[in-house]
């Protein structure tokens, strides 16, 4: 579980996150969506204990899982060194993790480093290693960005496979469509504030845009322009 309660961010003169109340319960899939600067990241980033927030309070339950947009791992890091090293920090079998790079297509690259790999596929490896093991918490900022097609969807599997497994998944994208086929409950912030919540009928109904199974895929785009 994920629980703030008036958690809010200054940097300088400016208030990146204002007060937010937001709990991501275990097993729920919950996405952060807005316009640059609007303080996802700073609210993740808080969650994930990178950077401190000016006041509130913060909750979690289990070991909190964060993958950001730049990794801070060598480079000249190895596939197969770098999931020994998860493997022994989370305190699973090495197979374990092997076989969860390899359900991400990249089995065959366990010997390659991270240098070698295209971005995507370090999104994907990144991804794998993150989700491995009792995760209680899992953070996401931008999960398939750089990912082609079939990469975007073995990135959905693997959220849901954690979702499955009882973590608290929280994420932020500017693909709605992810949004709108991942989260079971969407927060928009605007300039760090909580302009709407709710699932993606409940947002829907508040902007006025149709949403219902006959006119085929959720109109997403609509309702986030309207409310957003």
């Amino acid at each position: 579980m994920i629980q703030l309660r008036k958690v809010w961010k200054q940097f300088g003169d400016r208030i990146a996150l204002h007060p937010l109340d937001l709990t991501v319960r275990s097993g729920e899939t919950v996405a952060l969506v807005g316009p640059n600067g609007a303080g996802k990241s700073t609210a993740m980033r808080i969650v994930a204990g990178t950077v401190r927030a000016s006041g509130g309070s913060l909750g979690t339950e289990g070991p909190v899982a964060y993958l950001p947009q730049r990794l801070g791992v060598p480079q000249a890091t190895v596939v197969a060194d770098l999931a020994a090293l998860v493997a022994a920090t989370r305190n699973v079998a090495p197979a374990v993790v092997r076989e969860a790079v390899s359900s991400m297509g990249l089995g065959d690259r366990l010997d390659a480093s991270l240098r070698e790999l295209s971005g995507g596929e370090r999104q994907r490896v990144m991804l794998a290693l993150a989700t491995v093991g009792d995760v209680g918490a899992l953070l996401l900022p931008e999960p398939s960005i750089s990912l082609d097609i079939e990469g975007a969807e073995d990135v959905r599997a693997a959220i849901a496979t954690a979702r499955e497994r009882g973590a608290a998944v929280l994420f932020a994208s500017h693909h709605l469509h992810d949004v709108a086929m991942l989260a079971e409950r969407i927060v928009l912030l605007v300039e760090g504030r909580v302009v709407a919540q709710g699932s993606l009928d409940e947002l829907a109904a508040a902007a006025g845009v149709p949403c219902r199974a006959d006119l085929g895929d959720p109109p997403i785009e609509r309702i986030y322009r309207v409310l957003v």
